[in-house]
């Protein structure tokens, strides 16, 4: 699999699954997920298809899987939480659509995030990245008026 391939077909599932607008987003949402109390999003085009699945709002872990010719050749799990005294109406309706717009203006080398820093009005999202999408991990966080306010830790790679 070359390496160009696989990163392109990540960052169309991302535009398209959990950070995409509403309207594109449902059209992905698994009516029936896998595990219960889960939401699932799935997207194809050709031989690839890509699977993410996460439990939780606020304290939120999830994992996504790429899968060709129903071979899974790279996956990512992450683990994240809300970290401040906001109701968590403001997480759903500030935070979540902030970090959702960061995650879409992702680094074409790592699109299975947003990139390395992000500003927009009183929010900022950082992610630090140790490795490539062979083998890596990261953290991201959100801050709120230079509070943080959500981080999330995530890990993947190859499947070989």
């Amino acid at each position: 699999m070359e390496k160009e391939t696989l990163l392109k077909f990540i960052a169309l599932a991302h535009k398209n699954t959990y950070a995409a607008p509403k309207e594109v987003q449902q059209k992905h949402k698994c009516e029936n997920p896998i595990l219960p109390g889960h939401k699932d999003y799935e997207f194809s085009e050709g031989d690839f298809i890509y699977h993410d699945s996460y439990a939780g709002s606020t304290w939120a872990p999830g994992k996504e899987v790429v899968f060709f010719k129903n071979k899974p050749i790279w996956s990512m799990a992450y683990q994240g939480k809300t970290i401040s005294i906001f109701e968590e109406s403001f997480f759903q309706e500030k935070i979540f659509p902030f970090l959702k717009k960061a995650l879409m203006n992702f680094d074409k080398d790592t699109p299975f995030r947003g990139p390395k820093e992000f500003k927009d009005d009183n929010f900022k999202y950082i992610f630090d990245l140790e490795g490539n999408y062979e083998y890596f991990k990261g953290q991201e966080k959100v801050f709120y008026n230079n509070e943080v306010v959500f981080i999330q830790d995530v890990m993947g790679g190859l499947i070989k």
